[in-house]
């Protein structure tokens, strides 16, 4: 599956380790801007440098021009470019105008669970992301996260 990802999206997958895995399976792209917001702007941090490693090995592709509008813009500018599946976000506001707007999203904790529905990940492996994701999302995305995995059976 090919997905964008915003900034917000990528520095809660890094710091929770699920990164890797995600990125492993997926196709996954981010703008230019989100690369600048992830790793340019924060040079020398333990999460800009494992962004950089898996930009660098190919296992993220960095797309488009850089502009001076927020990356979840260039997000959307990316996947409207054609041939995306969808787009990875767990900003509110623009959750809500993607919803308006008829556009495919998964946010950090729903990706995980799709990636267990899909039997690319354990049911152990996902309670692992989802719990590590916990303190970096909201009360109700992580029981709805939860429980979606409670419900699973292979």
């Amino acid at each position: 599956m090919k997905v964008v990802v915003d900034s917000d999206v990528l520095i809660k997958l890094t710091k929770t380790g699920s990164k890797e895995v995600i990125v492993s399976l997926l196709d996954v792209s981010i703008p230019k801007r989100v690369y600048e917001e992830t790793v340019t702007e924060s040079k020398g941090c333990i999460d800009a440098n494992k962004i950089q490693h898996n930009i660098d090995v190919g296992m993220i592709q960095v797309q488009g021009q850089s502009t001076r509008d927020k990356g979840e813009f260039e997000a959307l500018k990316l996947y409207r470019s054609g041939g995306f599946e969808l787009i990875v976000s767990d900003d509110r506001k623009f959750l809500n105008y993607l919803d308006r707007s008829g556009i495919p999203y998964l946010t950090s904790s729903s990706l995980i669970v799709y990636l267990l529905y899909k039997n690319k990940i354990s049911k152990e492996d996902t309670i692992k992301y989802i719990d590590n994701l916990k303190t970096h999302i909201s009360k109700k995305q992580y029981l709805t996260a939860m429980s979606e995995v409670q419900k699973w059976e292979k």
